[in-house]
């Protein structure tokens, strides 16, 4: 097994930062054809360790099953979306594409949530 070193970690997650920035403004480009593809938002794009898998995840307002609900819409769009990143990066190799949903970014939300109510509940009572 590889130990990955620092230099790995820093290229990974530029490589990340430039899979996010394509595959965000591909699939908004999309979302402007496709009124059900609106409501979900690109929240992060993760690569595995072997660069073969490339993670989308997503968030949707609506919860992780109206993400369901497109998430066959959203395959229909894998082969073209694959071109595109193929196109874009320099690379021998694409890496696979799967789509998931953010569970870290609604922990997240209603973290903050709790915060600000817990703010606000201090502040009401001074």
């Amino acid at each position: 097994m590889k130990i990955e070193t620092p230099i790995h970690r820093i290229k990974r997650a530029r490589r990340e930062a430039q899979l996010q920035k394509i595959i965000a403004g591909l699939l908004t480009q999309q979302a402007l054809d496709d009124n059900e593809l609106r409501s979900l938002t690109v929240t992060r794009v993760e690569i595995s360790a072997s660069r073969s898998v490339c993670y989308i995840l997503f968030y949707s307002p609506d919860g992780e099953g109206a993400f369901k609900e497109k998430l066959q819409q959203l395959i229909l769009y894998k082969p073209s979306l694959r071109k595109a990143i193929g196109d874009e990066l320099q690379g021998r190799y694409v890496p696979e594409v799967i789509f998931k949903y953010d569970t870290n970014l609604n922990k997240q939300l209603a973290l903050e949530k709790l915060l600000d109510d817990v703010a606000d509940h201090d502040s009401n009572t001074q």
